[in-house]
C-alpha cells in the first residue's frame, strides 16, 4: 500500500529541496509528474530541476513510497 505524504508547509518543500528527495505532482486526482526534484520554491511556485513550474495553489505535492 502506498505511503504518500503531502507537502503542506514551507519547511516540507525546503526539506525535499535540500535533501533532493523526489516528489510526485498531482492535479485534480491525476498524477501529473513523478520523481520531480525541487530546484527552487517560494510562497506560490515550485520549480523542478527540469525547469518546470508548478503553482502551489493548483497542484498537490506528495513524497514517500509507491510500494
Amino acid at each position: 500500500m502506498p505511503k504518500l505524504r503531502p507537502l503542506l508547509t514551507h519547511a516540507d518543500f525546503e526539506r525535499m529541496r535540500i535533501f533532493t528527495r523526489p516528489i510526485d505532482v498531482w492535479q485534480d486526482g491525476q498524477l501529473v509528474d513523478r520523481a520531480v526534484i525541487i530546484q527552487a520554491h517560494d510562497e506560490t511556485n515550485v520549480t523542478s530541476d527540469a525547469n518546470k513550474q508548478y503553482e502551489k495553489s493548483a497542484f498537490q505535492f506528495f513524497y514517500g513510497s509507491h510500494l
